[in-house]
């Protein structure tokens, strides 16, 4: 792994929107991780840090606060993403900073961390197509 590679975390209780959303990112060089009970999250390595948590909208907002207090316990600086499925839950909880419309389409995702984080440069899997 690059050490300037940017980590990406996932958190939601659908493993195929999971493993989809961390194939599109690993395709462009992020270190994408995905958990699917909050408990894993302790098993996620300190180091490197993890620079982005991304919230499913299969979670509830309880859920989504518990991550976000779990995960800034963990890695400070740690930014998050909260993926709902309809623009009034932007306004559900005040601790949900970033929200956006699930990014279920690969460009819009893509873009979102980007903005968020960071671009990071072709990686092995970007020639696959």
């Amino acid at each position: 792994m690059k050490s300037n590679q940017i980590s990406v975390l996932m958190y939601g209780h659908d493993a195929r929107l999971l493993d989809s959303r961390k194939w599109v990112l690993q395709s462009c060089g992020y270190r994408a991780l995905s958990v699917r009970h909050l408990s894993a999250l302790n098993r996620v390595p300190l180091t490197p840090p993890i620079n982005l948590l991304v919230l499913c909208y299969t979670l509830t907002q309880k859920e989504c606060e518990n991550a976000i207090a779990h995960a800034k316990l963990r890695w400070a600086n740690v930014k998050e993403l909260a993926l709902v499925r309809y623009s009034a839950a932007r306004d559900a909880s005040p601790v949900l900073r970033d929200v956006q419309r699930a990014l279920d389409a690969p460009d819009p995702l893509l873009a979102t961390v980007g903005q968020l984080v960071g671009h990071v440069s072709s990686s092995s899997y970007s020639h696959i197509y």
